[in-house]
């Protein structure tokens, strides 16, 4: 070589290259000389070759004849010297590696790769299933693996103890890196690992099941299900040698309402109370269970419950004259009329009521005209006790007997002119025990007034008008004093009755309102019409429609009274306030309206559309207190009133106010000097 190139190859220094064998780490020189034979032959400077070592060795070896790698082929392969060298030098033992045949190996590759789902649950990656992979299944379904990003995950991780998850259990339990690693695939952290039950725990459970015990709440049919966790944790709880011991618990349903009620403070059940008691969940359970509907009771206060047990109950005199008996007066009913600031009430004693009950009237003939009339059973009582006597003449006969024995009036002084006032003694009000007797707060007092008066007002209706037991904190009483400021002598009498109604008004008409020619005259029958007829009333819109064309016919027969009043009174129909009815007997619990009665309600707001309609109807000026006390919002007006339907003092001053205001617009007093 150096022949042939001379001197040039010392231009090309002596260098090193690799064996050419895949894992020999061994070196060869390679001259200058030679690097230039390779270039002039157009080969690379520097070529590859086996060094010594590995080409002795190469020599030793032969080509072997291997069988396929693929089950059930009886074809070979070749494993030449060249690869078993390599295989060598690389550290293998010289045994052949798995590989197909030439046939196999073409078959392999029209086989197209197929990528798998992961075999972790949870995991979304995908495994290619490879052509060789395939051929060596020869057929068979496809493993399952797992993808590279959680193999590489599955390295990571480590086998792990967790305590079992059963109460009072000091086992542990072993959580592999494979359910580790299906544990983050499902989204969740390592370090809150899951609950699990070790071997000894898991066995115990299988020789439990599921029994239904009583719920603790006394009164409650239902069962609760005492589950097998439940018991072995109970089992583990026990000391050995022991019966473990059931526990009490709700039933679901119990359970259900308990978490979800709260405590309620309702108001106390004495009306004039402002406290309230606690309604606790555990007392709603127990009660809930004897009470279907679900109403909260009537109950008192902290405060009313201290005060009750201060007091006892009293003796008190029977209200009728003559009677030395006493009835009881709890304890329960002071209360309730010291919170109310009422006196104590006048009442019959028990034998009194008995022989009201024991005896009916009695039809008696008149001795002077014949005439059949009644003797009521209050009369017979009084009678028995000695204060009245067995009546022999009729209403009629006995006004003729009164008016042959009165005295004759005195001649008036010339010059004097003064209103006196004639009551009819007889009438059709004498056979209603509700009407029979004078209006409440009608007295000697309220009487000379109305004669004294230079203007003269009547309030006639039922309790709407009659107001507080207090004459002087009703309405009527109020607006007087209003008008007397404005106009000087003007009197206004109250003519209400509790309970009643326009028909029964339009009876007593003549003795409560005629007699006193008023120059004013205020009339509202409206919640008796409802709240005292409508008991015997089927709640049905049927019924309501009937009952409000009696309402109706009512009405007539009382504006058919309006013309025996003097040309120049006017008149001024008033439709009372809102009312809130209960369902609850006692109205404790009206403020919060928790069982208010819809239909009663809307069978008075029915009542006052008629009532309005009729008045315009018949060219009546109508004042509605509804319409001013619901201006003032739902929680204003509950505050002016002292029950569900009655004004208390802030409540009564306002219609005393508005009724006013309404008589110097409207002019409704003639005469008085209204202001233009």
């Amino acid at each position: 070589m150096n022949d042939g190139f001379g001197n040039l190859g010392e231009l090309f220094p002596v260098s090193e290259v690799k064996c050419r064998i895949k894992g020999c780490k061994n070196l060869l020189q390679i001259s200058g000389a030679q690097t230039m034979h390779n270039i002039a032959q157009g080969h690379n400077a520097k070529p590859e070759q086996m060094c010594e070592e590995c080409y002795s060795l190469f020599l030793k070896l032969a080509d072997i004849e291997v069988p396929c790698a693929k089950p059930g082929c009886n074809g070979v392969w070749t494993w030449n010297r060249f690869q078993q060298l390599e295989s060598r030098v690389q550290g293998y033992d010289g045994t052949p590696p798995k590989r197909f045949c030439s046939k196999c190996y073409s078959a392999m590759q029209e086989i197209e790769e197929i990528e798998r789902p992961c075999r972790i649950r949870g995991c979304k990656n995908t495994w290619v299933w490879t052509r060789r992979m395939q051929a060596e299944a020869n057929g068979a379904a496809p493993p399952a693996r797992l993808c590279e990003e959680c193999f590489q995950t599955l390295k990571s991780l480590h086998d792990q103890e967790l305590p079992c998850r059963i109460r009072g259990c000091q086992n542990k339990v072993q959580w592999n890196r494979y359910q580790q690693l299906e544990y983050l695939r499902s989204g969740k952290k390592l370090s809150h690992p899951p609950a699990r039950m070790c071997d000894s725990c898991r066995d115990k459970l299988r020789g439990l099941e599921p029994r239904e015990e009583p719920c603790k709440i006394q009164g409650c049919e239902g069962k609760w299900v005492y589950s097998p966790y439940e018991q072995l944790e109970e089992l583990l709880r026990t000391p050995e040698g022991q019966e473990p011991a059931t526990p009490s618990k709700m039933c679901a349903e119990c359970y259900s309402f308990f978490t979800s009620a709260k405590d309620l403070s309702l108001a106390c059940k004495n009306r004039g109370c402002e406290n309230k008691w606690l309604w606790t969940r555990s007392m709603q359970l127990g009660y809930r269970l004897r009470n279907k509907s679900g109403r909260p009771p009537s109950r008192m206060c902290e405060q009313c419950s201290a005060r009750l047990k201060e007091l006892s109950d009293l003796e008190m005199p029977c209200q009728e004259k003559g009677c030395t008996r006493t009835w009881k007066y709890s304890a329960e009913e002071q209360l309730r009329d010291q919170l109310l600031n009422r006196r104590p009430p006048q009442r019959r004693c028990q034998s009194c009521q008995d022989f009201l009950s024991a005896n009916a009237p009695q039809e008696i003939a008149c001795q002077r005209c014949g005439q059949i009339f009644s003797w009521s059973t209050q009369e017979q009582l009084q009678h028995a006790l000695g204060t009245f006597d067995k009546p022999g003449l009729c209403a009629n006969c006995n006004s003729q007997v009164l008016a042959e024995i009165r005295p004759p009036e005195a001649k008036p002084i010339p010059g004097e002119q003064k209103f006196s006032i004639r009551i009819p003694v007889g009438g059709r009000w004498n056979s209603e025990m509700l009407i029979r007797d004078w209006p409440p707060h009608v007295s000697k007092d309220s009487l000379q007034e109305m004669e004294e008066a230079e203007f003269r007002v009547v309030c006639v209706g039922d309790d709407m008008v009659h107001g507080n037991d207090d004459p002087s904190k009703a309405w009527p009483a109020l607006l007087q004093t209003r008008l007397q400021a404005r106009y000087g002598r003007v009197a206004v009498l109250n003519s209400g009755i509790k309970s009643c109604s326009t028909i029964l008004g339009s009876i007593r008409f003549p003795r409560d309102v005629t007699p006193f020619a008023p120059q004013l005259l205020i009339f509202s029958f409206n919640f008796a019409d409802v709240f005292f007829r409508q008991r015997s009333l089927p709640r049905t819109d049927e019924a309501m429609a009937e009952r409000l064309a009696e309402l109706a016919e009512d009405f007539q027969a009382f504006a058919a009274q309006l013309a025996e009043l003097p040309p120049d009174c006017k008149i001024l129909a008033w439709l009372p306030g809102p009312v809130f009815p209960q369902n609850d007997a006692n109205h404790s619990t009206w403020r919060e309206n928790l069982d208010p009665d819809t239909w009663a309600a809307r069978y008075y707001e029915a009542c006052l559309r008629q009532s309005r309609r009729l008045c315009s109807e018949k060219g009546l000026p109508v004042h509605s207190a509804k319409t001013l006390f619901e201006a003032a919002g739902s929680e204003s007006l509950k505050r002016w009133l002292s029950n569900w339907y009655l004004p208390n003092d802030i409540g009564a001053g306002n219609i005393a106010n508005w009724l006013d205001a309404t008589i110097v617009t409207e002019k409704l007093l003639p005469g008085a000097g209204q202001e233009e």
